[in-house]
């Protein structure tokens, strides 16, 4: 998918998303959990572009093989930050027991939410969004690999040494063979 670097745009990728997760035999959970991932790894690609000032199409593709889902997000923002390390609370988020971990999961991005929101544009013109800082943790509790990379000057590597960013590229896979 081709997307532009707009909110408006998650509600379209959802709905696709969705439609091929359901069409493939994913479960109402797996879905839940990719679609999160995916909103917030999209998100993360408006932001990016936005705080360049850039206008370049968000380019979204995904792929099923058997019981493994993967989705590449591609911005033309500076890259990713790694957000701090995660508190003694987060690790291992929803690996262990879940509703303790999810309930604690929640009530930290409630708090980081409280504080001021930032603007993205929705349908063209700026809207605050709440949501921000805490999309890596989310996706990383979510899914069973997050690998980011970044491209500039016809490069690809996972930590740009040497060329200028030209923006990110977020892996993202999950296996449902792993979540039964």
């Amino acid at each position: 998918m081709f997307l532009p670097p707009d909110m408006s745009s998650v509600k379209h990728f959802r709905k696709e998303l969705k439609g091929t997760l359901e069409g493939n035999g994913f479960s109402a959970d797996n879905i839940m959990h990719i679609e999160l991932a995916a909103d917030e790894a999209l998100t993360n690609a408006v932001a990016a572009n936005v705080s360049c000032h850039c206008d370049e199409t968000i380019i979204c593709r995904w792929r099923i093989d058997s019981s493994k889902f993967t989705l590449y997000i591609l911005d033309y923002g500076s890259g990713l930050s790694e957000e701090g390390s995660l508190p003694d609370t987060d690790k291992e988020l929803l690996r262990s027991n879940q509703s303790q971990c999810f309930s604690t999961f929640l009530d930290h991005i409630k708090n980081h939410q409280s504080k001021k929101p930032d603007t993205l544009p929705y349908n063209g013109s700026g809207q605050k969004h709440k949501n921000m800082g805490k999309g890596l943790k989310i996706i990383n509790a979510m899914m069973d690999s997050v690998k980011v990379m970044f491209h500039g000057e016809g490069m690809v590597d996972e930590a740009p040494a040497g060329f200028k960013v030209m923006g990110s590229i977020i892996a993202l896979e999950y296996d449902r063979s792993k979540h039964l």
